[in-house]
């Protein structure tokens, strides 16, 4: 009998959360989708493009499966919605091609990291609160300088072999590309924003960057501390940026692959 493959757009606070994937006896945005899914008579593997760790929330993560029969999208997506609970939304649904695969297929995705000294009470639930005193003892600091920020990250730009950045032990292949960092500034508030794109991330990758870049930027160490690690391949052992200030912001597919609906 033929499969169809669907995707799913998600929203999730990733404060609810220990993370996307499925872990015994503790909430997962995964256990919560598919227990959706099950009681919506769907069962089967999901492919998701990105493993958010715990805390880390997403505004646009990506998630494919596939199903004996056709589903109506508008119908599947507030179906969804009444079944998962409120930190956990369905933005919309689309049929996918045969060999669509959520992570393999992805192009690239974007994280967007915020610091700020301190936040708007908008945003500090989701924001590094600087100073931090456990991160940084004895700091009193304010918002790192922006220039030093670019500067430190701009040299993990291109092809590298990241195992330096990457939780220690997960991790088999560890050569990704950085495709994009910027560094934005607030004129409103003392907030920035760190934002990295690439092709893949490993785990902890973006968080274990932004804490040695942040460093960098509050002139604790040099704006060459992420080359001199890159070039050593030498383990992080710096401060590891908290993962609720994180957010999974965008995941990219060749044209034409997905009609959101």
């Amino acid at each position: 009998m033929e499969r169809h493959r669907y995707a799913l757009r998600l929203a999730y606070d990733g404060r609810a959360f220990r993370g996307f994937q499925r872990q015994p006896g503790l909430p997962t945005v995964q256990e919560a989708l598919e227990g959706a899914l099950r009681r919506l008579g769907i069962t089967g593997q999901l492919q998701v493009a990105a493993r958010t760790d715990a805390g880390v929330s997403a505004l646009d993560q990506v998630v494919g499966f596939s199903v004996r029969r056709e589903l109506d999208l508008e119908q599947l997506r507030r179906d969804i919605n009444a079944e998962t609970p409120a930190d956990l939304l369905c933005l919309a649904a689309a049929r996918a091609p045969p060999s669509f695969h959520a992570r393999a297929s992805a192009l690239s995705r974007r994280y967007v990291y915020l610091i700020g000294v301190p936040p708007p009470a908008e945003v500090a639930p989701w924001c590094w609160t600087l100073p931090d005193e456990r991160a940084f003892p004895g700091v009193a600091c304010g918002l790192p300088d922006a220039a030093r920020l670019r500067e430190a990250l701009s040299h993990a730009i291109g092809e590298h072999d990241f195992l330096g950045f990457a939780r220690p032990g997960d991790q088999r292949g560890s050569v990704r590309t950085l495709t994009g960092v910027e560094v934005v500034e607030s004129t409103e508030a003392p907030l920035l924003a760190v934002v990295l794109e690439g092709r893949g991330f490993l785990r902890a990758m973006v968080r274990n960057l932004t804490g040695t870049a942040v460093a960098a930027g509050l002139g604790l160490v040099e704006t060459t501390v992420i080359r001199d690690l890159l070039l050593r391949r030498d383990r992080y052992r710096g401060v590891r940026a908290p993962g609720w200030a994180l957010t999974l912001v965008g995941v990219s597919y060749p044209p034409g692959t997905l009609d959101w609906r």
